[in-house]
C-alpha cells in the first residue's frame, strides 16, 4: 500500500514538475539577474520640495480673471464662477516655486465646435476669446517632475462639482479628462493643485506581479483601485515591484539594495507583500538540477529540465531524489523563517509611515491529492512565520480563505483533470485575495 501511494506521489510529482519547469524555472533562476539589471545606482531619487501652481482665465461676460489683468489664482483656489451660468473660455497655467530646468506643465482643452485643441504649456493661453465658445473639458500633465502629481477638479453645467469620489467632491490627476465631450456642457470653474507623489507599493513574487489574472485585475490592482477611490488619496500612485520567481532572500536583497524600491518605499502609504511560494518551488527545481546533472545557470536550463523529465526513467530518478527534494522544501521554509524578520525590519525602516499588508501562502493542490501532503507542511511553516504576533503589520489570511472557499468560481488555475498545472490564482482568486486584504487582521 505504501509503495502504491509513493508511486502515485512520484508520478504526479513528475507531471507537475514537468509543467512547472516550463512555467517557472526561467523566472526562478533569472530573478536575481533581472533584479540586478533593474538596479541602477545612478537613479536620482531626490524630490523637489517647493512646487506650486497658479492660473488665470477668460470667462464669459467677465473677460480676463482674476483682476487686475495679469494676476493669477494660486492653486488650489477656484478659477471661474458657479451659479451664474457662465462658461470658462480660456486658461493659462504655470508652475511656481523651485521649478527645475526642463520641468513644466502642459494642458489641452476641448472647445465647443473645435474639439481638442493643441496642447499648450507653461503659461501659454489655451482656449479662445471673443468667439463665445465654451471649454468643455481639460487634461493637464506635468513634465520632468516624476516626484509630483497634478490634481484638478471643476464645476460643470448640469453636473455640478466633478469628479465625485467616495460620495464627495474628489480630484482627477495626471492627464485624466475633466469635464465632458459630446454633451454640449460648459465648464464653469476649475481648481488645480500640485502634490508630492506618494506610493501604493506592491512587493513580492509572480502573484504580486499579477500573473494569470486578467490585466488590471491582479490583487494589487484591485486593492489600489479601492484605496485610490477614497477621499484624500488622490496623490497615491501605484508602484507594482513584484518580480516573478522571487524568493524571500531575493525580496530581502531588493529591499536592501535596489534604489527604486528604496525611494518608493520612503514615500509609500500602503505596502502589500506576497512572497514564500518560490521558497518551496526553487529548492525543488534546484534538487532536480542536481538529480538530472543539469546546470541551473544555463540559459537553456528550462528546456533541458523539461527534456530530462520527459525521458524514460525520469520517474525512477525522481523517486530516488524525492527524500532530498522534501528536505529541500523544508529548507526553503527554514530560509523563509530566517529572512522574514529581516524583511519586516527593513520594510518598517524604509517605510515607517506605511500600512503594511502581508498575504499568507495558499496551497494550490486539492487536500485530497497525495501531493498536498508533500507541500503543505512547508507552506504551514511559512505561514506560521508570517503570523508571528507583535510584528506590526496586517495579515491577509489567503491560505484559510482558499481552503474554506465554498463558491462556484475557480480560484487557482491548477487542475489535474484539465491538464492545467499553473498554480497561480485566477482572476477570481485575485479578487478573493483582495477581499482578504480588506479584512486583514493586525499582528
Amino acid at each position: 500500500m505504501k509503495k502504491s501511494i509513493f508511486k502515485s506521489v512520484t508520478g504526479r510529482l513528475l507531471i507537475l514538475l514537468l509543467i512547472l519547469s516550463m512555467i517557472f524555472s526561467t523566472g526562478v533562476f533569472a530573478a536575481v539577474e533581472s533584479e540586478n539589471a533593474a538596479t541602477d545606482p545612478t537613479v536620482d531619487t531626490q524630490a523637489i520640495d517647493t512646487i506650486g501652481v497658479q492660473y488665470r482665465g477668460h470667462v464669459q461676460n467677465k473677460g480676463d480673471v482674476p483682476l487686475p489683468v495679469g494676476a493669477f489664482v494660486t492653486g488650489p483656489a477656484e478659477l471661474g464662477s458657479r451659479g451664474e451660468g457662465l462658461r470658462l473660455e480660456g486658461i493659462r497655467i504655470e508652475l511656481t516655486g523651485d521649478v527645475p530646468a526642463g520641468a513644466g506643465i502642459s494642458y489641452a482643452v476641448h472647445v465647443q465646435n473645435e474639439g481638442w485643441m493643441d496642447p499648450e504649456e507653461n503659461g501659454a493661453f489655451a482656449g479662445t476669446t471673443d468667439r463665445s465658445l465654451r471649454i468643455e473639458a481639460i487634461k493637464i500633465n506635468l513634465t520632468g517632475l516624476d516626484d509630483y502629481v497634478v490634481c484638478y477638479r471643476g464645476h460643470v453645467q448640469n453636473k455640478g462639482d466633478i469628479p465625485v469620489v467616495d460620495n464627495s467632491w474628489g480630484w482627477v490627476k495626471d492627464g485624466a479628462i475633466l469635464g465632458s465631450t459630446g454633451e454640449g456642457l460648459r465648464m464653469e470653474s476649475i481648481q488645480i493643485k500640485i502634490l508630492p507623489k506618494t506610493y501604493f507599493t506592491g512587493l513580492g513574487d509572480s502573484i504580486a506581479y499579477g500573473m494569470s489574472a486578467t490585466p488590471g485585475f491582479g490583487y494589487v490592482d484591485l486593492f489600489y483601485d479601492n484605496v485610490i477611490s477614497m477621499k484624500g488619496n488622490e496623490a497615491l500612485t501605484l508602484a507594482n515591484l513584484g518580480v516573478p520567481g522571487y524568493t524571500s532572500s531575493q525580496l530581502l536583497a531588493q529591499l536592501q539594495s535596489d534604489p527604486t524600491t528604496i525611494a518608493d518605499l520612503s514615500k509609500a502609504q500602503v505596502v502589500t507583500v506576497s512572497v514564500g511560494g518560490n521558497n518551496i518551488l526553487a529548492p525543488v527545481i534546484a534538487g532536480l538540477a542536481v538529480a538530472f546533472q543539469l546546470d541551473p545557470a544555463s540559459p537553456t536550463f528550462p528546456v533541458d529540465l523539461a527534456t530530462a523529465l520527459a525521458q524514460p526513467g525520469a520517474q525512477d530518478i525522481i523517486t530516488a531524489a524525492l527524500p532530498e527534494i522534501q528536505t529541500n522544501i523544508a529548507a526553503g521554509a527554514t530560509q523563509f523563517a530566517t529572512d522574514w524578520p529581516q524583511i519586516v525590519a527593513t520594510l518598517q525602516t524604509l517605510a515607517p509611515q506605511a500600512t503594511i499588508y502581508v498575504n499568507t501562502v495558499y496551497n494550490p493542490i486539492n487536500p485530497q491529492d497525495p501531493l498536498y501532503a508533500v507541500f503543505d507542511p512547508a507552506i504551514q511553516a511559512i505561514n506560521t512565520a508570517i503570523k508571528t504576533p507583535g510584528t506590526g503589520y496586517l495579515v491577509a489570511d489567503v491560505y484559510t480563505a482558499f481552503n474554506d472557499y465554498q463558491g462556484s468560481e475557480t480560484l487557482v488555475n491548477f487542475n489535474w483533470y484539465t491538464g492545467n498545472l499553473d498554480p497561480h490564482p485566477t482572476t477570481a482568486g485575485h479578487e478573493l485575495i483582495f477581499q482578504c486584504q480588506k479584512n486583514a487582521v493586525f499582528y
